[in-house]
């Protein structure tokens, strides 16, 4: 009974030195890639919610319509301190008299790592004023 646990025990191993260094290095090239473009999702993210919030509360009957709802971004932009999104990223069409359509799309280029890039592309619209 004793040779055959004993047999038993001499086949179990852990993971060998060489499963580690690959794990390891999975972990890195991952951290390494979130990293690098969590920060574009986040500075994103902020832009989304500065757009919604401007079609919540904008007026276009008091505050004016097109080119002033993109200048009333551009101020939250940069109250927010994002500097990745200017005012030129983003397209106005107008709906009707006092609706307009605020549309966003843009490109981000992040360096990862030797010669790899990597390209992130960015697209949101909102509906700005009452119909």
């Amino acid at each position: 009974m004793s040779t055959t646990h004993s047999s038993f025990a001499a086949r179990q191993r852990g993971i060998g030195f060489s499963s580690v260094i690959a794990i390891i290095g999975l972990v890195a090239f991952f951290g390494t890639i979130l990293l690098k473009i969590g920060p574009l999702y986040m500075n994103f993210w902020t832009v989304k919610s500065i757009m919604e919030d401007t079609a919540t509360t904008y007026d276009v009957k008091k505050d004016g319509g097109g080119r002033a709802i993109v200048t009333s971004v551009e101020k939250r932009l940069d109250v927010n301190s994002v500097e990745t999104v200017k005012g030129s990223d983003f397209q106005i069409e107008r709906m009707t008299d006092r609706q307009f359509k605020l549309l966003l799309a843009y490109e981000q280029r992040v360096h990862l790592f030797f010669n790899i890039d990597a390209i992130v592309s960015f697209s949101y619209q909102v509906e700005v004023g009452s119909e």
